[in-house]
């Protein structure tokens, strides 16, 4: 994976750089660089990081476990310890990282996505299912609906997943997949 992750870092790169997401560059990176470094050393984990969070969409949460939520009374920059978030891995739910690379939260669940209403919205039509409406080329599962769905509700994110399954690398914004490594 991480063989053909490499490949393709010049395409990622581009496809960043044309990005409509008001982020840095080098933040959208360093989160690329820490989830393949991830992908190279552990086995079996799923990762679900938006990015570009801002408190005000705290309605949209919950934490169905507190001791998940590592970040929740101290918020670590991930330029300064990137090996952090593999405490995080063995969780279920998302990280939260803000626009200045903060990681707020982790653990946590958004809620209230609706990703039926959103792919109709987004690609109305008849389709065998959300992952077929969304446009991923295999079937995904609800990390990933998720995942799609929050990067269309929450304007101005990047968001990043992997797959506990098949470890393919996904990359959103807008509700639209930017970037795909099945």
């Amino acid at each position: 994976m991480r063989k053909k992750v490499g490949k393709n870092l010049k395409e990622i790169k581009l496809i960043l750089k044309s990005s409509k997401v008001d982020l840095p560059f080098e933040l959208k990176l360093k989160v690329i660089e820490v989830m393949l470094d991830l992908i190279e050393r552990k086995r079996e984990f799923g990762l679900f990081i938006i990015l570009g969070w801002k408190d005000n969409w705290r309605d949209h949460t919950d934490m169905p476990d507190a001791d998940q939520d590592i970040y929740g009374k101290n918020s670590m920059n991930i330029f300064d310890n990137k090996n952090k978030i593999k405490t995080t891995v063995d969780f279920d739910g998302a990280i939260l990282v803000d626009s200045k690379g903060n990681i707020v939260h982790s653990g946590i669940i958004i809620e209230g996505l609706k990703p039926k209403v959103i792919a109709e919205k987004i690609n109305p039509g008849s389709f065998r299912d959300l992952s077929e409406q969304f446009g991923f080329k295999h079937k995904v599962h609800s990390r990933h609906l998720s995942a799609i769905t929050a990067s269309y509700i929450f304007k101005g994110t990047t968001v990043f997943t992997i797959s506990e399954e098949s470890r393919s690398f996904h990359i959103f914004e807008g509700g639209k997949i930017l970037y795909s490594i099945e």
